[in-house]
């Protein structure tokens, strides 16, 4: 019975990890999604993959010679269990990622003002200001949150990665 695996890639190679397995015939979903990079006064649209360092593959693990995957060039080894034979993504998950997949390849992210909204009190997790609570203060672009923070009993203003953050109630 075919299924979807997961293969973890060498860093930075899915698509030629995508395009080799491709080539053996294996069905590939890598999923990706929309991100905007500023360089040198220039901003353009990218897409890059949803889930860094990993590709679904589409294989019956009882039919198909899937031992080849390890050896793929830009692979770096198929997902197994303690018993060797390829772990399986639970039912519906790539489904639904590819359901949502947009007509260039793209998976559309939330955008912040669906997560976050001026006003709301939220926490940091990660960096410097770890465990700090402060106010968004507005929304800078679609990966990170301006935030009004008391910092030594003065009012700081600083732009925190949307990945660093949680909303408190």
């Amino acid at each position: 019975m075919r299924k979807w695996f997961v293969a973890q890639t060498q860093p930075g190679k899915e698509t030629l990890a995508e395009s080799h397995l491709r080539r053996q015939n294996f069905q590939i979903f890598l999923p990706l999604y929309r991100k905007t990079v500023s360089h040198a006064r220039r901003t353009q649209d990218v897409l890059r993959p949803l889930f860094p360092g990993y590709i679904f593959v589409n294989l019956d693990p009882d039919t198909d010679r899937w031992r080849c995957i390890n050896g793929t060039r830009g692979v770096s080894h198929l997902l197994t269990q303690e018993n060797h034979k390829p772990l399986s993504v639970p039912e519906g998950i790539v489904e639904t990622l590819q359901k949502e997949q947009e007509q260039q390849g793209a998976i559309a992210l939330g955008s912040l003002a669906d997560v976050f909204k001026e006003g709301d009190t939220i926490r940091i997790t990660k960096g410097a200001f770890a465990d700090y609570v402060g106010t968004v203060e507005a929304l800078s672009d679609k990966d990170r949150v301006q935030l009004l923070l008391n910092f030594m009993n003065r009012p700081l203003k600083i732009n925190v990665p949307l990945t660093s953050m949680e909303k408190l109630d």
